[in-house]
């Protein structure tokens, strides 16, 4: 243990950094915490007033702690090879299906420099006209002030890493200015991927999340894909880190060589249990004179009634109207399967999802509450059933991270 500081104060503090990023503990830089706690000594203050502030997940000292482990490590058009395939294959495939505009996320976005070399990307092959909108979120804000000045030096233009397409102009001998067309067209904000991105910002066609979930616990990791993956529109593309993960995401399938790391969403029609064969009408019976009874008839047994549907088909009805823009029919669902079978994680989840996105957030609380406890009662392995086959500890880092984030604000 590090001399002079409390073990207590140390492990709290990792506590604080691991809650609010998804860090594993081992991707948390010891020495950027210990240099945050003894700058907190330093100006005077005890072992105990520090403890006590960090017991705030919200506090100013949790934000600086924050901030010194995150990694911001960025330059223009990192892996070439995903700005190569979404200007070959995946702008060309979003316009055969009729496209309207084009949107990308740069999730994990640091200093900027990823969003706005994908603005670049998509501006360049867009037809003329065709609306671009790319947004970068970061939990750093320091970060995305750097990005919005959108001034960088050398540092972010590496010769590994070509300059695709026109992202900026010289602004004197040894800096560069972002172009204003791609300015115009990149926006930044705050957000932290343990959870969902506000429905404010829609769907994306591109989502770049490269070299962020290295640094994630397996837990955290999941619930970031997960929320990665609902922002996605229908055939739109996700890009990962090389090492990030070793199969398709649930609900993702995979697109191009395994080392591109690119998962496509399936449009609506794609889906297995839409391509359901339809059974053919069966012709009413030819009807025909019933013979003359002498004696009362056989009374008829009624016919019993049908089983309500399966906890998981009527999530999967829940999630057609979702698509569709049926957001109070999702609701009025989702609310039905919670009362038929509140031991349903997935339900739980997608109605306090659902609830959180329409701002009703004092009614998404009890459902992650009620997620949280009847998630940490299974084997944090055991699979839980439902459109996607995800462990219970998914769903006790989901509900985890809500209620945590929910502290901070």
């Amino acid at each position: 243990m590090s001399a002079g500081l409390d073990p207590r104060l140390l492990a709290r503090a990792r506590e604080v950094v691991a809650d609010t990023t998804g860090f594993r503990d081992d991707a948390i830089a010891q020495e950027a915490v210990e240099r945050v706690l003894r700058a907190e000594l330093a100006r005077g203050r005890v072992p105990t007033e520090v403890l006590s502030e960090l017991q705030q997940l919200g506090s100013p000292l949790a934000y600086t702690l924050v901030r010194a482990v995150l990694v911001g490590e960025t330059y223009f058009f990192r892996q070439p090879e995903h700005f190569r395939y979404i200007t070959q294959e995946g702008i060309p495939a979003a316009l055969r299906h009729g496209a309207m505009h084009l949107r990308g996320w740069s999730a994990g976005c640091a200093t900027g420099e990823e969003a706005y070399s994908l603005a670049a990307c998509l501006l360049a092959c867009a037809p003329a006209g065709m609306p671009v909108e790319v947004v970068g979120t970061d939990l750093h804000e320091a970060s995305l002030e750097a990005a919005r000045r959108g001034t960088y030096g050398a540092w972010s233009r590496r010769e590994s890493a070509p300059a695709l397409h026109p992202v900026y102009e010289l602004l004197n001998g040894r800096q560069v200015s972002i172009l204003p067309e791609v300015r115009k067209v990149t926006r930044f904000a705050p957000a932290n991927l343990l959870a969902p991105l506000p429905e404010r910002f829609g769907q994306f066609d591109f989502i770049l999340c490269r070299n962020v979930l290295t640094y994630f616990s397996p837990s955290a990791r999941d619930a970031a894909i997960v929320h990665l993956a609902r922002a996605l529109a229908p055939g739109g593309l996700l890009f990962l880190g090389t090492v990030e993960v070793d199969r398709a995401p649930p609900g993702l399938t995979r697109e191009g060589a395994p080392e591109l790391q690119a998962f496509r969403k399936p449009r609506p029609e794609e889906r297995p249990f839409a391509q359901l064969p339809v059974a053919p009408p069966v012709p009413a019976p030819r009807m025909t004179p019933a013979p003359r009874r002498l004696s009362a008839p056989t009374p008829v047994s009624p016919t019993p009634p049908s089983p309500p549907p399966s906890p998981a088909r009527m999530h999967l009805q829940a999630l057609e109207r979702i698509e569709e823009g049926n957001v109070a029919g999702a609701t009025a669902v989702l609310e039905l399967l919670v009362k038929q079978a509140p031991d349903y994680l997935p339900g739980l989840l997608e109605l306090a999802l659902l609830r959180e996105r329409a701002g009703a957030r004092d009614a998404a609380f009890p459902l992650m509450r009620a997620l949280r406890t009847r998630a940490g009662q299974l084997p944090p392995d055991a699979l839980v059933d439902g459109p996607e086959a995800l462990p219970a500890r998914f769903y006790l880092a989901s509900a985890d991270a809500y209620l945590n984030l929910g502290a901070l604000e």
